[in-house]
């Protein structure tokens, strides 16, 4: 049986797989292992410019395996998803989830974790903790309310129900929604359309972005940063505007806030 995180990089693209099929691609301890050392690796890459989180087979996830939780072990395996959670978050590149079939529990925080998140219209999401008995962690309804406010947040946790993904999308649990059978050529088209844009532009939005969501506003520290950093990417973009071509930036690694 399969139980693994894989990664593939094509064109500038990385892949994370999430394999754990015979259960819905559950996570196990020794796969959240796998995927922060995965994103570790790619926060230093310079030939990466976007990374997409996918599931094996039909699935998503279906968040923490629950025999790993049973068996005594629930604090430790809670606190070691937090981590890779927050590392998902913190990635310095831009992270895009393509979320189909069933996304449950943790395999939601994940989802909420990227940056961009693209369902198939046939996909179903539900957070869960309420059908166990778990206390749903901090960080998690932070990033939560963060995204779909207080109300909805609540609608999910207090009930657990499962909602397709039309409803994700009309609350901002799912950023794009599109036909089971186009899903795959929509998630590669959305990779490769971040992929080709500046990777300057983008990890400044992202980081301006993640810091005004967090409090409020954009210091002014970071602001600057940003402003008075390397113009390698502008030159690029305005040589092909005036040559009327494309332009042709490179994937580069830059620190996180």
């Amino acid at each position: 049986m399969t139980c693994e995180v894989s990664m593939a990089v094509n064109d500038a693209i990385a892949t994370l797989t999430i394999d754990n099929r015979t259960r819905a691609n559950a996570l196990t301890r020794s796969m959240l292992d796998a995927l922060a050392g995965h994103l570790r690796n790619l926060d230093v890459r310079s030939d990466v410019a976007v990374v997409v989180l996918a599931g094996a087979g039909s699935n998503f996830c279906a968040g923490l395996d629950i025999t790993e939780i049973t068996a005594g072990r629930r604090a430790r395996i809670v606190d070691d998803f937090i981590e890779v959670e927050d590392a998902l978050a913190h990635c310095s590149k831009p992270t895009i989830a393509a979320v189909q079939g069933h996304c449950i529990g943790a395999g939601v925080q994940l989802a909420i974790a990227c940056d961009l998140r693209i369902a198939a219209r046939t996909a179903r999401l539900a957070i869960t903790p309420a059908k166990l008995g778990l206390v749903y962690p901090a960080r998690s309804i932070e990033r939560l309310v963060g995204t779909v406010g207080p109300a909805v947040t609540k609608r999910l946790l207090f009930t657990a129900d499962m909602i397709t993904a039309d409803t994700a999308l009309g609350s901002g649990l799912i950023t794009d929604v599109v036909a089971e059978d186009e899903f795959d050529m929509a998630v590669a088209r959305l990779a490769a359309t971040v992929a080709s844009r500046s990777p300057t532009t983008i990890a400044a939005a992202k980081q301006m972005t993640d810091h005004a969501a967090s409090h409020g506003h954009v210091s002014s520290a970071l602001h600057q940063r940003w402003r008075n950093g390397l113009d390698t990417d502008l030159a690029i973009g305005l040589a092909a505007y005036a040559a009327k071509r494309t332009p042709e930036f490179r994937a580069a690694a830059f620190p996180t806030t």
